[in-house]
């Protein structure tokens, strides 16, 4: 499906594209929450597309006719909030509000989401 240089790299531009966009945002700031939702969007997407690779579905990688959006890359935005929303809430940012680790985690699996309808 992919080639796994195509996922790493790929995968660390998202995750950078990730913590750059909620740097943005002061709370993210604060005990760099957006380095760690960085690498968080990182292993998700990287996860994600890893077990599409080793399982050799390509037919996840269909874009839909009207929005240009395929399960692959639905999944790497999933994945990629999954991930930041469990480090963030359950280990990194324990004390904070949950709307804001979930307000987090969604902006990085947007980003995640966008950038991947384009690269993979």
């Amino acid at each position: 499906m992919f080639a796994v240089r195509d996922i790493v790299v790929f995968s660390i531009v998202g995750g950078l594209l990730a913590g750059g966009v909620l740097a943005a945002w002061p709370w993210a700031r604060e005990r760099a929450t957006f380095a760690v939702a960085g690498v968080a969007a990182m292993a998700g997407m990287m996860a994600w597309n890893f077990v599409l690779h080793g399982s050799n579905i390509a037919s996840l990688n269909v874009d839909a006719p009207v929005i240009g959006l395929s399960w692959q890359d639905m999944g790497t935005g999933v994945w990629a909030f999954l991930v930041t929303a469990l480090v963030l809430g359950l280990m990194y940012r324990r004390d904070a509000d949950a709307q804001r680790v979930i307000a987090a985690a969604t902006i990085a699996g947007l980003v995640a989401m966008v950038f991947d309808i384009f690269v993979l």
